[in-house]
């Protein structure tokens, strides 16, 4: 059975954090070497699913029919230990929430007030209004498919995802990939769009660790 402690927040009150801060995504920028050399996909994906520890830094844009927002993002994957950290901030700095997951347990700390539960896409949208499918996008990131029945196309060229059709939570998600970088023996994109009905999060990683591979 889920639980949750204190999901009272409004939406108006969570958001009234980042209103002050509208952005539109196409103000974010990627300032990453595009790979142009052909990519062997069978290789790429087994690396790609051995890489369980990374972190993540750059800028995430959220645009719905009313709103638009662009936040700093910094998150931990800790894929051998079950465990990530996820910090959103405005532009400025100011900070909007804080997400722990350890065991399947997750902890997200706003405005001085503690909300947890094991059912991370139903907390995330009781407290913000719209689903944001965390364990999925770790999935995304890397450029592999969530679910078997999930669809990729690959640049012609490189031979890298270029989209990726996924389901999670039983919706369907489109996502884009529009740049790539060479971090260590990874090929791994910096910048998505990820559309689900009217819900689009834009992201441009500006970098990435994957340093705790290392040893693996």
């Amino acid at each position: 059975m889920v639980y949750m402690n204190k999901i009272t927040l409004s939406l108006p009150l969570f958001f009234s954090f980042l209103l002050i801060f509208l952005s539109g995504c196409s103000s974010l920028t990627n300032n990453h070497q595009q790979i142009t050399e052909h990519q062997n996909i069978t290789e790429r994906t087994k690396k790609l699913t051995a890489m369980s520890n990374w972190k993540i830094k750059g800028k995430m844009g959220i645009i719905s029919p009313n709103e638009r927002h662009s936040l700093t993002l910094n998150w931990h994957y800790q894929g051998d230990k079950n465990r990530q950290m996820l910090n959103l901030t405005t532009v400025l700095g100011i900070q909007v929430f804080t997400l722990e997951s350890v065991n399947n347990m997750h902890v997200i700390n706003v405005d001085g007030e503690r909300y947890q539960s094991p059912d991370l896409n139903t907390l995330l949208a009781s407290l913000t209004g719209f689903t944001l499918p965390t364990h999925a996008m770790t999935f995304w990131l890397k450029g592999l498919p969530y679910l078997a029945n999930n669809k990729i196309t690959y640049n012609e060229t490189t031979k890298l995802p270029q989209t990726l059709t996924s389901y999670s939570d039983e919706k369907k998600w489109f996502i884009k990939y529009s740049g790539y970088q060479q971090v260590d023996q990874y090929q791994l994109a910096t910048k998505f769009t990820i559309k689900q009905d009217n819900i689009t999060i834009k992201i441009n990683v500006h970098q990435w660790d994957v340093t705790s591979n290392d040893s693996d």
